[in-house]
């Protein structure tokens, strides 16, 4: 909430529970990783095709010699029931048909089945002599006879075989199967996962399928922005890398290190391991993942630049430790449920100092559990749907405790709970778009310091220091227009492409209790333009304009509000 200049004689006292954003963990308070560089988005998302053809069969008047249709019989069919399919030819039934109705009835039979997924089957009128009007329609139920997988260690290639294993055994063939095996394989390998179908020279209805796994060995970022807090200097540094199997257990090894160049005020340190849990394969939590991750964080930041006394300094060190499961129930192209389960433990020390007096310091740990359910769905509409969820709580296990105890400080047991809605939506031609979301907190309790709603930098709030608003519970917006200039657009400016947009966002923090600042609800917005354009395939800027339409900036003694230019700079390899 709003910071204001305390009184030397109270501030040691008051300044941890009057100001959380200053006592939230480093890496809360630094600009998270530039898109598409570190993350690594939940799905590969599509819109689904679209289903068999409509409008009306081929008239028989005019196309050859006709008959009357009386029945028609389908052999082979057994994936879509005869009842599903009747409807196309139903109509026809006592009427007058030729060859060129029945190939159209057949078509969109295989139309159909292609539509529920089953993209190796067809429908084949054969040769046969109709007697009484009765035609015969023969189904071929397409699958896959043989997997070949080459490239990878021997490791990646016995692991792929186990994925792609029910691709070979389901009969006939199903898409979103053989989805879910590439991109589990790609969740594992990396991006360099592709596939290829060729029709069995010895089996019939049967087709071959090759998997080629030439997965990168490292992949990596370095960034330079200066979107950070103030408090902490103009720049700030990042670089993270990933890299694959390195340990020989199909794992894959994210880290990520952020620091303020200029007096080392700021620093952030983490590291990801994840791999895939080979005893699940098959069951219902099939393509499980373990992920144990670990960070520390180091803060220190010049409080004068708020206009807090020269002698005054409040240092922080966090290091969190979290292990989890995360199942993807739904994994294709078009949509995407993951589960997760994880357990954590936080220990954040605050450490409060006036020249001249005796330090004061504050140890929070904290236990814990979170569940959450992230979906994603593209629809025929040229939009993708993104729902997040998540239920935090606290535990009071390994050592919880609040080094502060207060009604400002909140407890070990707390509960709460988070929301992400997004839509991304095409317009026209694609070149235009639109991008919605809308993010929330509700929490039961009062929560302790590192785990407040937040606002400010990349989300909402843009024009704003990571952190600058923080609340027990809170809701933010945000909308985004974006035109898209790919290669062929650029010309000769020798660009690789680029996006433009404007937004708009605007979000408010609650407190339970205004024993911090007296305050219960702060708001925070910005509007501002915008571009991401790509120099080289491999390198990228973000110039950013933006007007702080409403709220306090807490790292700066400027009254009023402020226009803002930000520029980041993002080097991938």
């Amino acid at each position: 909430m709003t910071r204001r200049i305390l009184h030397l004689a109270a501030a040691a006292a008051a300044f941890a529970a009057a100001h959380p954003a200053f006592a939230q963990p480093a890496v809360e308070l630094i600009p998270p990783p530039p898109p598409g560089v570190f993350d690594r988005p939940e799905g590969e998302v599509s819109p689904p095709e679209a289903p068999g053809a409509d409008g009306p069969i081929a008239e028989a008047v005019g196309t050859g010699p006709s008959f009357t249709l009386r029945n028609v019989s389908l052999r082979g069919a057994t994936a879509i029931p005869e009842a599903e399919l009747a409807p196309i030819w139903a109509e026809l039934i006592g009427t007058p048909v030729t060859l060129a109705t029945l190939e159209d009835i057949a078509a969109r039979i295989g139309a159909r089945y292609r539509a529920r997924g089953f993209v190796l089957s067809q429908a084949l009128l054969p040769a046969q002599t109709i007697d009484q009007g009765d035609v015969e329609i023969v189904v071929v139920e397409g699958f896959v006879d043989r997997i070949e997988i080459t490239g990878g260690a021997a490791n990646q290639q016995a692991l792929a075989s186990r994925l792609f294993a029910p691709v070979a055994a389901e009969r006939p063939a199903a898409l979103p199967t053989l989805e879910r095996a590439v991109l589990l394989s790609r969740d594992t390998f990396g991006p360099a996962v592709e596939t290829v179908l060729e029709p069995s020279p010895d089996v019939f209805a049967a087709a071959d399928l090759g998997v080629l796994i030439t997965p990168d060995p490292f992949t990596g970022f370095a960034a330079v922005d200066n979107r950070g807090s103030r408090l902490y200097g103009t720049w700030t540094l990042s670089a993270g890398g990933s890299s694959y199997n390195l340990l020989g257990l199909n794992e894959r090894l994210d880290g990520l290190i952020v620091a303020a160049p200029g007096d080392g005020s700021l620093a952030f340190g983490g590291a990801v391991f994840d791999a895939p849990l080979e005893p699940l394969i098959g069951t219902w939590l099939d393509g499980g993942r373990l992920e144990v991750s670990g960070n520390y964080s180091h803060a220190d930041p010049d409080l004068a630049k708020s206009g807090y006394q020269q002698d005054l300094t409040v240092t922080t060190r966090e290091t969190d430790l979290s292990a989890g499961l995360i199942v993807p129930f739904v994994r294709t192209r078009s949509q995407n449920l993951f589960g997760r389960l994880a357990l954590g433990w936080r220990d954040s020390t605050s450490d409060t100092a006036f020249t001249g007096t005796s330090d004061t310091s504050s140890t929070d740990r904290l236990s814990i559990l979170e569940a959450r359910l992230t979906w994603d769905i593209a629809d025929r509409f040229g939009g993708v749907n993104l729902v997040d969820a998540s239920l935090k709580q606290g535990l009071d296990i390994l050592g919880a405790r609040i080094g502060d105890p207060g009604p400002a400080s909140g407890s070990t047991d707390f509960t709460y709970g988070s929301l992400v809605l997004s839509r991304l939506q095409q317009i026209g031609d694609g070149e235009w778009s639109v991008f919605g979301e809308a993010i929330g907190q509700y929490a039961a309790n009062v929560l302790p310091n590192t785990e407040r709603f937040g606002l400010g930098v990349s989300t909402i709030g843009r024009g704003f220091a990571p952190g600058n608003t923080t609340g027990d519970s809170g809701y933010g917006l945000r909308l985004e227009l974006r035109r898209e200039f790919g290669p062929e657009m650029m010309g000769n400016t020798g660009l690789s492409a680029a996006q433009g947009y404007v937004f708009a966002d605007y979000g408010q923090a609650y407190d339970r209790t205004g024993e911090r600042d007296g305050e219960q609800w702060e708001p925070l917005g910005s509007v501002g333009i915008g571009a991401r354009i790509d120099i080289r395939p491999w390198l990228s800027i973000t110039p950013e304009i933006v007007r702080q339409t409403e709220g306090v900036a807490t790292d700066t003694t400027r009254s009023g509000l402020e226009t803002r230019g930000f520029i980041g700079v993002v080097a991938r390899f």
